[in-house]
């Protein structure tokens, strides 16, 4: 194909026709840009495919793990509800003189929580790879939803358990080390306690007694009022993360 355009060159050359040689050289030029361009246009449609195919394994990843952290989340409300209860049972014994027939597992006062979100950690590393705007958005106001969770956790409620009501406990001689020690598994799974269930690890009728006094109420106050701020802020997110799921969910089916 080369010596065949070459050949017409240089006949023209040679019939000195300079006219027909311009036009000829033009339309070479044009034919040489038009297939660049197809090339061009080839290649970037083998990018975006593989681009495409790249994206949509990084959401089926994102997917996977909304459904990991829903669970996560799951356990934070079980939590919540239960801490909530022993709460509400030490103020209506504390300041309403209410018979409490079978209070909480008194422990659970003093009890944290572990934070391990791999959507946020996942999202990140991965963010540039996503080109879907409706996904992204959604991505973004999920992950601001959880930071904001966290950040009640950690900066509001997380010290006001380890720095004021944890060595409280201690100085009122509650925990009962000997209990403690003899349990045949110092690790808790789930959220249902069954390993330290009745092992009276708090002593429950000094934790009565202390639920009478004024301080400890207050402290019970301010603790109570950022865990139910930190629950409504689980709530968001367990909101997000479903319809987050259902919006990828949607979405692949374009892929």
């Amino acid at each position: 194909m080369i010596k065949f355009f070459r050949k017409i060159r240089y006949d023209l050359m040679e019939k000195n026709n300079t006219g027909k040689y311009l036009k000829y050289a033009i339309g070479e030029i044009i034919l040489v840009v038009i297939g660049i361009l197809i090339a061009l246009g080839i290649n970037n449609w083998n990018e975006n495919r593989k681009n495409k195919r790249l994206e949509k394994v990084v959401l089926n990843n994102i997917f996977e793990n909304l459904a990991i952290d829903s669970v996560q989340f799951n356990y934070y409300q079980n939590q919540y509800k239960q801490i909530d209860k022993l709460h509400l049972d030490l103020y209506k014994f504390g300041l309403k003189n209410k018979i409490v027939d079978s209070i909480s597992e008194p422990a659970l006062i003093r009890r944290s929580l572990y934070f391990k979100q791999l959507i946020d950690s996942d999202f990140k590393e991965n963010l540039y790879t996503i080109n879907n705007t409706k996904i992204k958005e959604a991505l973004i106001s999920y992950i601001r939803s959880i930071n904001d969770m966290e950040n009640v956790y950690w900066i509001e409620l997380a010290p006001l358990i380890n720095d004021r009501l944890k060595p409280y406990l201690a100085e009122q001689e509650l925990y009962n080390t000997q209990n403690w020690f003899e349990l045949k598994k110092r690790t808790f799974k789930g959220y249902t306690f069954n390993e330290i269930n009745g092992k009276n690890l708090i002593d429950k009728n000094k934790f009565l007694e202390l639920a009478k006094t004024k301080k400890f109420q207050q402290m019970l106050f301010e603790i109570n009022v950022k865990w139910s701020d930190f629950y409504t802020r689980v709530e968001t997110v367990i909101e997000e993360n479903y319809d987050l799921r259902n919006l990828i969910k949607t979405e692949l089916k374009n892929y």
